[in-house]
């Protein structure tokens, strides 16, 4: 309990080391033969040690025409490779502990974090507490399959993001709630859906929910200030999606100009800064205001998406490590779901885990990443996972021998 809540606070120790990097790999030992009761869990290690491997090597290409930053280096290599072995000790943790322990273990450390950190007085319900309070709320309630009680929580969770301007978590949470609804539909209406159909059913959900929220935020329900802010996105880039997040623009920009990536702790030259303004100002972004040059390339090169940053610090690898993240968490959760055990929390973190694929830095996504496969991947048929075993996928009991004289 105590080394999952230490990954969950992520606290600062010495330099790039954090609880959520020190406890994992001191942990090795202990959790080593967890990942091979999970599907796709074997993958995602072999494929993290080929980016890292991609990512270094990418680096000594780079340091002849850019300069590179050893502290950066350092930092997302243990960021990396730290994210990766927790993810490791909590599929450990979800053999050995029922999987209300380990979310609420999770939980703590996220509301211990609350009070080490500092509160952002322009939205401390978004910046600060939202996370953490619903990784709690869930928590309290998961159990191995969802319940009704979920999706109130979930449903309350959205109504107080709402009020308070956070237009992302919102729909998130409303996405969850309406994912937990189906799973909880009379057993009547038809057998078991496949993964596939429930794929193609999340998908119809997703756009649903985007449709009816963009609609609801353009028509001032979520209030004027947030209504103001996604007008004028739409209005420069066609879209809330792309006006909110024109980093995009630069991603793409800087992909076509150089394929094979940069590397770890690489900092961008002129010549990067130059491509990335210029897809940037594609999308009617105005580039010259200070933001691209001080915060997405002033020490590395930071493209604000999960999978731009895996492909300009791993490369090639970096994107096909995504991918499988991605293509594993969709299989897992919709799989879960066809089998009604994808519990609110479960379904939850998923969601904020691929909008911050798209939208979210690799830096402060990492943590949310661990939790979510974590707690999400499946355990592979046939084979004993302790705790974390599905009634539908435990091993058949031998039967007991009769007795002599009773063949």
């Amino acid at each position: 309990m105590a080394a999952v809540a230490m990954v969950a606070l992520d606290y600062q120790l010495v330099d790039a080391f954090t609880t959520a990097i020190v406890v994992p790999l001191a942990l090795v030992p202990v959790w080593w033969s967890a990942p091979k009761r999970f599907v796709g869990a074997r993958g995602l290690l072999l494929l993290g040690g080929i980016a890292l491997a991609s990512g270094v090597w990418l680096t000594a290409v780079s340091s002849a025409s850019h300069t590179i930053s050893p502290v950066v280096l350092r930092a997302n290599l243990l960021l990396v490779v730290g994210g990766f072995c927790a993810i490791g000790l909590l599929l450990w943790a979800r053999t050995v502990l029922p999987l209300r322990t380990v979310a609420l273990s999770a939980a703590a450390g996220l509301v211990l974090r609350i009070g080490l950190e500092p509160i952002n007085p322009a939205n401390p319900w978004k910046y600060n507490f939202s996370y953490a309070v619903t990784v709690l709320a869930l928590g309290l309630v998961v159990r191995k399959r969802p319940r009704p009680v979920e999706i109130v929580l979930l449903l309350a969770l959205a109504a107080v993001c709402m009020l308070n301007d956070s237009r992302s978590a919102f729909a998130t949470l409303v996405l969850a709630a309406l994912l937990v609804a189906y799973q909880l539909r009379p057993t009547t209406l038809g057998r078991r859906s496949s993964a596939l159909a429930t794929v193609a059913l999340f998908a119809g959900i997703a756009a649903c929910v985007y449709s009816v929220g963009t609609t609801l935020i353009l028509e001032g329900y979520l209030g004027a200030e947030t209504q103001q802010r996604s007008q004028e996105q739409v209005q420069t880039s066609g879209s809330i999606l792309l006006g909110g997040r024109p980093e995009w623009g630069a991603s793409l920009a800087l992909a076509e100009s150089r394929p094979m990536g940069y590397g770890v702790g690489v900092q961008a030259n002129l010549d990067d800064i130059l491509v990335a303004k210029s897809g940037m100002a594609a999308l009617n972004y105005d580039p010259d205001n200070g933001y691209v040059e001080n915060y997405m390339f002033g020490s590395e090169i930071k493209l604000h998406a999960v999978i731009a940053d895996l492909w300009s610090n791993f490369g090639i690898p970096g994107v096909a490590l995504g991918a499988w993240i991605l293509g594993l968490s969709v299989w897992s959760i919709a799989s879960a779901a066809a089998r009604r055990v994808a519990s609110g929390l479960a379904i939850y973190l998923t969601c904020v885990m691929l909008w911050n694929f798209a939208f979210g830095p690799i830096y402060s996504s990492m943590p949310i990443i661990v939790l979510a496969l974590g707690m999400l991947l499946l355990p592979r048929p046939g084979v004993d996972a302790g705790e974390a075993t599905l009634d539908d996928t435990r091993p058949a009991a031998v039967p007991d021998p009769l007795p002599e004289g009773r063949a």
